[in-house]
């Protein structure tokens, strides 16, 4: 790994837990305005404590009744008196009569749920076809896209919301973690099919995925994770998956090696982001891309750690955008460290390690110690 001390290294990941613990405790001054998103926040600090070998049902288990309480049940004013379930970020937002729940706090809150171990809430508490239903309603019937929440007054998916390849992954994550595992299972919720295509209309000439035909790592990340969850992995041609690969690759800014930059062919190429990866071409290397570029590779072959170059970006991590002093990773070395990019930037470092699930973002370990314990069926 980097060339620092172990003792230095034990340091430094005990200011990463206090960094991490510091947002579950009291959110800073400058995360107040992010209440609404307060499931987001539990959750990066929980993954983060979690690659840190913090033992996370002991120490938060308490705060279990709490996150139970942003589960919400709603009855939609319609013929059949339908209800729908989820998870709202913050309890100001369990608004009466107003259907607040969202794709989004949901997945974070499930995942957190698998990492403080609450399984009795999965087996007892969870009303999965009210939740399910929900996700259904979220799925744009034209494109087969997804939005992240419904209308306020409606029934229906929301116009005004964004919906693009992030929310297609949040909405089929969610419909994994409830036990879909075959087409069959996912098309009892949603239109797989008109999901694929979106999918694949998303698709870059150049390799990757984006919107406008311009790549995009985050989106790439999206769209394979949820192409992998839904097994349709395969369907990607041959040739996309080669040029995808190269992509990514080309992401990773490198001084040496097959992915040298050449200062006038990048005006952007900075010799100490040696090792990180950009999200977009011609723009500088980012923590949060080492992982969603890492975790693409990793879903499209076995062999990702011998075509990039691991300890380059291990070292950029550790050297360039980890803070020693206070904890945490920041997205460059010019600003301070953000929760954001400390979980990413933890969980790219555990995805090379080994032991870590790119797909959910959570390590492997809590994710099939869940998947042990508890039964859920397919639908």
């Amino acid at each position: 790994m980097c060339h620092v001390t172990n003792d230095l290294r034990k340091a430094v990941a005990k200011k990463h837990k206090k960094f991490f613990e510091r947002h579950l405790q009291l959110l800073p001054s400058s995360h107040q305005g992010h209440d609404v998103n307060r499931m987001a926040i539990i959750f990066y600090s929980i993954v983060g404590l979690s690659i840190f070998d913090v033992d996370v049902p002991k120490k938060y288990g308490n705060n279990i009744s709490w996150m139970r309480k942003h589960y919400i049940k709603k009855m939609l004013n319609d013929t059949n008196n339908t209800v729908i379930s989820g998870f709202v970020g913050s309890l100001v937002m369990d608004i009466p009569n107003a259907t607040t729940i969202n794709l989004a706090n949901t997945l974070f809150a499930l995942l957190s749920m698998i990492m403080l171990k609450d399984y009795e809430y999965f087996e007892t508490i969870l009303d999965r076809e009210s939740l399910l239903r929900f996700v259904s309603r979220c799925q744009l019937p034209a494109s087969g896209s997804f939005v992240s929440c419904l209308d306020y007054n409606k029934n229906s998916a929301s116009l005004v919301d964004s919906d693009d390849l992030r929310f297609c992954y949040i909405a089929v994550a969610i419909l994994y973690i409830c036990g879909c595992r075959s087409k069959k299972d996912f098309d009892r919720y949603i239109d797989t099919e008109k999901l694929l295509g979106y999918i694949m209309s998303q698709q870059c000439c150049s390799g990757a995925f984006g919107t406008h035909n311009e790549p995009h790592a985050g989106y790439t990340s999206c769209a394979l994770s949820t192409l992998a969850l839904l097994s349709s992995l395969e369907k990607l041609p041959d040739k996309f998956r080669e040029d995808t690969l190269t992509w990514l690759l080309h992401r990773q800014v490198s001084s040496r090696g097959c992915m040298k930059f050449e200062n006038d062919l990048n005006a952007t190429y900075d010799q100490t982001d040696d090792g990180g990866f950009q999200g977009r071409e011609n723009k500088f290397a980012d923590t949060c891309y080492a992982f969603w570029c890492l975790n693409s590779l990793q879903l499209l072959t076995k062999d990702w750690k011998a075509l990039c170059q691991t300890e380059l970006t291990t070292n950029y991590l550790l050297d360039r955008t980890q803070k020693t002093l206070t904890g945490g990773f920041s997205k460059n070395d010019e600003e301070d460290a953000d929760l954001y990019h400390s979980c990413l930037g933890s969980a790219a470092l555990a995805l090379i390690e080994g032991g870590f699930n790119g797909e959910l973002c959570i390590p492997q370990e809590a994710f099939n110690e869940f998947c042990r314990c508890v039964i859920i069926r397919a639908p």
